[in-house]
């Protein structure tokens, strides 16, 4: 699936980790995956990763939601409804539930 399509609109961020040794990072969301269903425990792993940034100004406010993604060249991009941004410049993502 391109990134570009993934459903991440509405979804709940959480946790952010990044292994330094193995250049990548994770980002543990509840994704409405089915609108009419409750959210449901996801995880975005990017490989590779060469630069990482995140702002939390919560310039709109405050949310822990993600309003829209994009690529831009060769990073990746996540817009949170709180006006911030997290960049990833990394070689491929891997989108996988995460529950059990």
């Amino acid at each position: 699936m391109n990134f570009e399509q993934l459903p991440l609109h509405d979804a709940i961020l959480g946790l952010i980790d990044i292994d330094w040794d193995e250049a990548f990072v994770k980002l543990n969301l509840h994704v409405f995956i089915e609108i009419s269903k409750p959210a449901e425990p996801y995880q975005l792993k990017f490989s590779g990763v060469t630069n990482f940034s995140c702002t939390r100004d919560n310039e709109w406010g405050p949310s822990n939601s993600v309003l829209e993604v994009k690529m831009v060249d060769d990073v990746y991009q996540l817009q949170m409804q709180s006006g911030d941004e997290i960049l990833i410049k990394a070689d491929a993502f891997e989108f996988k539930y995460s529950g059990l």
